[in-house]
């Protein structure tokens, strides 16, 4: 946990150590608050049907949980993520057992089978993002994104020959038959038994998306979510004045941009993602420029990712709080009513 506290900390003071912040507070104070107010709403709304999404995959394993403890456990992950990065997952894992007795492993397995389907998405967007224009947009993962990690890679296996590709195949495929060759010989060991059975739990949740029967509601879900992740980005472009010229397709880059931003391993994308909305801005001529009165630097790039990062670091605080009252309220609620059963 500290380790990620750290790395976020030192990205943000390299992100703003030279910028002008009482230029920025200012800036930030001029943002249109109904546009802000439209990206917190879009960002809830993607939430709950986040949420919904889950009682669909979870229907095939023969659970039926409320939308509301459904919401509750997606909201307090993602608040849980803020403290420790991907921790989250886990958390709305154990919330949800303890409100609906869903074993664990199996939901495991179902939000393995989602962050799948958001990487899968992710990734597409990239691809539609860079082949609509390449040079332009390609130059920038390929510089600010990937750096040169890329060109590194293809000098390796250039180096290693053509037999690098069967010898990793064969590592892989041996240690898959060594590990099924444990569990059959030694399922009788507790150990092997419990690590069968969490494996066998979330092979059961990843694989609800072939068994579920609502399949035309999943995908819809699916859509509407990244649908308002898109409007989350592209409706702050109007609260404020350097970025207002923007179009749709300039919201959906920064939307990606951002994302990848978010998956960064620390806590929130804080650091990672206004580092990387910013340079994608300097694309469109919204670059640095220098107080003539004190030589800091005046940053709208950085003034529009922090606007909307803290609009979406809100939403997720409030979403998360909001969740907690309300399992803390209805497991009061529920004492009361066993307490006198009880007696």
């Amino acid at each position: 946990m500290y380790v990620f506290l750290g790395i976020g900390l030192l990205l943000l003071y390299l992100v703003f150590k030279d910028v002008d912040l009482v230029w920025m507070w200012n800036e930030i104070k001029k943002a249109n608050p109904s546009w802000i107010a439209l990206s917190f709403a879009c960002g809830l709304v993607a939430m709950i049907s986040r949420a919904w999404r889950w009682r669909i995959i979870l229907e095939p394993l023969g659970y039926k949980p409320g939308l509301l403890n459904c919401f509750n456990a997606v909201a307090i992950g993602y608040l849980a993520n803020i403290g420790v990065p991907r921790m989250g997952e886990v958390v709305r894992c154990t919330m949800l057992n303890q409100t609906d007795k869903v074993p664990v492993t199996q939901l495991i397995g179902t939000v393995i089978l989602e962050r799948v389907i958001d990487l899968l998405i992710l990734l597409s967007l990239i691809g539609v993002v860079i082949l609509t224009q390449f040079e332009r947009f390609g130059n920038f993962f390929r510089k600010e994104v990937f750096g040169d990690k890329l060109d590194k890679i293809g000098e390796v296996i250039h180096q290693l020959g053509w037999w690098i590709y069967p010898l990793l195949l064969a590592v892989a495929l041996g240690g898959v038959l060594f590990i099924k060759y444990i569990f059959k010989n030694f399922a009788h060991l507790g150990i092997v038994a419990k690590m069968l059975n969490l494996f066998k739990g979330i092979g059961d949740g990843f694989t609800t998306l072939f068994k579920m029967k609502n399949k035309g509601a999943f995908f819809l879900h699916t859509f509407f979510i990244w649908f308002n992740y898109f409007l989350m980005t592209w409706v702050c472009v109007y609260a404020y004045d350097p970025t207002a010229a923007l179009k749709a397709f300039d919201g959906l880059f920064l939307m990606v941009v951002g994302g990848l931003g978010m998956t960064a391993p620390v806590q929130g994308g804080f650091g990672a993602f206004h580092y990387l909305v910013e340079k994608a801005l300097l694309i469109y001529n919204i670059g640095p420029s220098v107080n003539p009165i004190n030589g800091e630097e005046l940053r709208p790039g950085l003034v529009f990712a922090t606007i909307v990062h803290s609009t979406q670091f809100v939403m997720t605080v409030s979403a998360g709080v909001f969740a907690l009252i309300s399992m803390t309220l209805k497991r009061k609620k529920q004492a009361q009513v066993e307490s006198p059963a009880s007696h």
